[in-house]
């Protein structure tokens, strides 16, 4: 069976591959019925019945084919083990990578969604404070928000690694995280925050994607309550941070450090494209300085202005 199996296709391989491997499984379940599937029945047919299905459920391209990709894996795992005949099912599904528009929010919408006034302990607070814990903590995946704990805090600091690179990353407290931190102090158990606890271990994956589909649809209202142009989603607050960190002029490897990146051209996908009239001072600034006279005739020229 498709989940059994998913548990000897995962050994050995890391955390993230892991999570993965049994996010994707849980999703096919879920779309045949909650009924588990012998790999030998998976078939083109039903993995386009699969991928239409997930596109009805509002899963974005890139995330049906990184569901689509990590069943590939195990399948093709089975075949290796001779469980299977080799094929291709997944040749008429999307498994690429499509290229999307990574959109942040600037300073002043930050302030505005900090501004804004929600009911006290509601799940929309919540999602605003996690949103702006994530920003704060230097673009913290949501991932990692759910999963932290406040055994990571330690001397004022947040250490933690990466569930999806395994990085290590550490976090100084400043006083506006301390303040969300102590906001959740009584209701979160062992977690920062109340997403994952008192919930079973065979429940984990399950709470944890329901908890982002809810925080993701809460987030979009947000943003229209707000009256930002950008729709917010978990990784909003992550590539705000990067962005805004570039225009402040701090150096493109500290930014891939904090976001615990293995190379600064992943770092670059993060990071907002540069508007149109910053090329263009950037440019004039080039141009300027490229025909401005000789420092020669600039210092005569201003001896001349003062004796008129």
């Amino acid at each position: 069976m498709l989940s059994h199996f998913m548990n000897t296709a995962a050994q050995g391989a890391s955390r993230s591959t892991k999570d993965n491997y049994k996010t994707a499984v849980h999703s096919f379940i879920r779309f045949n019925n909650n009924k588990d599937i012998p790999i030998s029945a998976i078939n083109k047919d039903i993995l386009e019945k699969y991928e239409r299905w997930l596109r009805q459920q509002g899963v974005c391209a890139n995330t049906s084919s990184c569901y689509l990709r990590s069943l590939r894996a195990i399948y093709n795992k089975a075949a290796g083990r001779h469980l299977l005949r080799r094929s291709n099912p997944f040749a008429n599904v999307f498994t690429g990578n499509e290229t999307t528009d990574k959109r942040g929010i600037g300073i002043a919408d930050i302030r505005k969604l900090r501004q804004l006034e929600l009911p006290e302990h509601s799940f929309a607070a919540l999602a605003r404070d996690i949103f702006l814990f994530s920003f704060y903590a230097m673009g913290m995946p949501f991932v990692d928000v759910a999963n932290l704990k406040r055994s990571q805090i330690k001397d004022r600091h947040i250490v933690y690694y990466r569930r999806k690179t395994g990085k290590k990353i550490r976090v100084r407290i400043e006083p506006c995280m301390l303040d969300i931190i102590n906001k959740y102090k009584r209701e979160s158990g062992e977690y920062v925050f109340p997403i994952l606890n008192k919930v079973e271990e065979s429940r984990r994956n399950k709470k944890y994607a329901s908890s982002l589909r809810h925080y993701n649809a809460t987030l979009k209202k947000l943003s229209a309550k707000a009256g930002l142009n950008v729709r917010l989603s978990s990784y909003v607050a992550r590539h705000s941070w990067a962005s805004i960190a570039y225009a402040r002029n701090i150096d493109l490897p500290i930014i891939s450090k904090a976001l615990g990146h293995t190379d600064t051209q992943t770092t670059l996908i993060y990071i907002s494209q540069i508007n149109d009239r910053s090329l263009a001072l950037a440019n004039k600034k080039l141009l300027n300085e490229l025909f401005a006279p000789p420092l020669g005739k600039r210092w005569k020229h201003f001896i001349k202005s003062l004796q008129r």
